[in-house]
């Protein structure tokens, strides 16, 4: 009895090890034919047109949505050149109404504006959706703008002054340096994100007050920060 039970256990631990072997045998082909498919595919001739993308920044209609001072809304199209080289365009539409909690100031203003420009997709492995990109723009907008503040008094002619100017001019622009990055979460829809530093190359005002806000730039001044989130659809 005893030696058929050791002549049972000899079976077995036989059998396990040989299921395992395979399991690893197996395990190694699968990664090494996983391994040739992406040396194929790095290897792989693109063709220059790889598609269109169409993208809208989800963080400015959120924040429309919630009423805040100011907000940037955009769309943008972008060209896929064998995933590596992204021409883009967008167009959106800048607000600002607000008022100063403390001198009581307004400022108010509504405009579209353009950008264009181009990205460098980083990332080799141009098969697993992920990419990784830096890119320039060329921004411009002309817009309208109201400014006002409550009424001081003349100390000369000791009557109160009105100040309260509507439709003024204004015009800008700038340059964007961008680097963000996008990921594939089902089939042909992205998600991605970018950081932007901007710098003002030109701008026009009215001389009875600087705009407190640019559509597109952000804040009036001769640099600004920004960024986007954006849903993308690949074509």
């Amino acid at each position: 009895m005893f030696q058929k039970i050791l002549k049972y256990i000899f079976t077995i631990a036989i059998s396990l090890s040989s299921f395992c072997s395979n399991l690893v045998c197996a395990q190694e082909q699968t990664t090494k034919t996983q391994k040739e498919i992406e040396t194929e595919l790095s290897k792989r001739k693109l063709p220059v047109l790889m598609g269109v993308s169409i993208s809208a920044d989800i963080v400015g209609f959120i924040m429309k949505s919630m009423g805040t001072d100011w907000t940037n809304m955009e769309i943008s199209a972008k060209l896929n050149l064998k995933e590596k080289y992204f021409p883009i365009v967008e167009i959106g539409y800048g607000i600002a109404d607000t008022e100063g909690a403390e001198s009581g100031n307004t400022f108010n203003t509504s405009a579209p504006y353009f950008r264009a420009g181009i990205d460098y997709n980083f990332s080799k492995k141009w098969w697993n959706g992920n990419r990784i990109y830096a890119g320039i723009r060329y921004g411009f907008t002309s817009f309208n703008y109201d400014i006002a503040s409550p009424d001081f008094a003349d100390p000369v002619w000791d009557i109160d002054v009105l100040f309260d100017y509507n439709d003024l001019q204004g015009k800008m622009h700038w340059g964007e340096l961008v680097f963000g990055m996008e990921t594939r979460i089902w089939s042909f829809v992205y998600l991605g994100w970018n950081v932007r530093y901007k710098l003002r190359f030109s701008a026009k005002k009215a001389d009875v007050g600087k705009p407190w806000f640019v559509p597109g730039f952000g804040k009036y001044g001769s640099k600004s920060f920004g960024g986007t989130f954006n849903i993308i659809f690949d074509i």
